[in-house]
């Protein structure tokens, strides 16, 4: 993607706070399911050969931000995000010995 565009963390917590505020939290969460079931058939064009790179990056970017939202809404610590993906990770590790 073409862009000069470059927040700061600060400021990109900042709009996810803001946002976050700024709608019901259901609302929120209702968006962030159709967020990522358009993740999903972006997905699936690419596996059908529909060659879309941008609009894979930009359904992945909102689906990133979705569970930003969601990370807010649900009041998640990065330290239990990373906790639960260490889990996951070695789940994965596991089923390639």
């Amino acid at each position: 993607m073409k862009s000069n565009i470059e927040l700061s963390d600060k400021e990109r917590r900042r709009i996810i706070k803001r946002s976050v505020e700024s709608q019901p939290w259901k609302l929120k969460c209702t968006i962030a399911m159709e967020e990522f079931a358009e993740l999903t058939q972006a997905i699936s064009k690419q596996i059908r050969g529909y060659d879309n790179r941008i609009g894979l990056l930009e359904e992945m970017a909102d689906a990133y931000i979705c569970l930003e939202f969601l990370k807010s809404i649900f009041d998640i610590t990065p330290e239990e995000l990373q906790k639960a993906m260490d889990i996951k990770l070695q789940r994965e590790r596991n089923k390639q010995r």
